[in-house]
């Protein structure tokens, strides 16, 4: 009876670690890269650079306490298959152990902020550049998700820039560049941003650019799913009447 329990155990926890998203467009597979499901986010793998080149997560809740802190438990991602980072790689190396997908997005789901800091799901960072930079990106789409549905959001870096320089043992890339892409399914809009690792001048609308763009540097194609007239005219625009930059002066 013991070894049905646990036998039931451990698939019940495969079951729910591999547990996909629902409703949502995931991107291409990528040649030789691990696909890896959790709770509230996904991700595609790429060992050679010990980084995703994609991370999937949806964006439902436009205001998030910010006063709630966890404890920020940095590990290796159970599901890796090969050439997982640890957190010896990030000692003394310079840089922030910055998350793709922030805890405070995900913290309705029960261990889903536990899952945010496995290092599948972080990046070396400048500092100055992951608060106030990436860290408001991440508050201004939120400002964008309120009275809307919600949006999916993907991102990672531009690992078509390598080579890279690497941290720790295991060779952690430090990516040159990384992205960020929103994308409303409800009203059929899209909006991608282009960062630089460090830079942090220049206002968030200096730094949109089209989806077409971001597919064009990371060779992601990003929503295989759409038929080719809906792609192109959700990819090739922005339409700034949508996404409203003026709530960035609200940050």
């Amino acid at each position: 009876m013991r070894r049905l329990l646990l036998i039931v155990s451990v698939l019940t926890f495969a079951t729910g670690a591999m547990a996909q998203l629902q409703g949502v467009m995931y991107p291409a597979q990528m040649p030789r890269e691990q696909i890896i499901h959790h709770k509230t986010f996904s991700l595609s793998y790429n060992s050679s650079y010990v980084m995703p080149s994609w991370v999937i997560y949806n964006v439902t809740n436009s205001m998030v306490d910010k006063t709630i802190t966890v404890k920020a438990k940095y590990k290796p991602d159970p599901l890796v298959e090969a050439r997982p980072a640890t957190k010896k790689d990030y000692k003394d190396a310079g840089y922030l152990m910055a998350q793709f997908v922030n805890y405070l997005d995900v913290m309705q789901i029960e261990g889903a902020a536990d899952e945010t800091f496995y290092l599948t799901n972080i990046t070396p960072m400048k500092l100055a550049f992951y608060k106030n930079v990436w860290l408001k990106t991440e508050d201004l789409i939120r400002l964008w998700a309120t009275g809307k549905k919600g949006f999916e959001v993907i991102c990672g870096p531009v690992l078509t820039d390598a080579p890279f320089p690497t941290i720790g043992v295991n060779k952690v890339s430090v990516a040159a560049r990384f992205y960020k892409i929103v994308y409303d399914p409800e009203n059929q809009q899209a909006i991608a941003f282009l960062f630089k690792n460090g830079s942090v001048s220049g206002t968030l609308k200096s730094r949109a650019v089209t989806v077409d763009e971001i597919e064009k540097l990371t060779g992601i194609d990003f929503f295989p799913e759409l038929d080719d007239e809906t792609e192109s005219a959700l990819e090739s625009v922005i339409d700034y009447n949508f996404w409203d930059f003026k709530a960035e002066e609200k940050l």
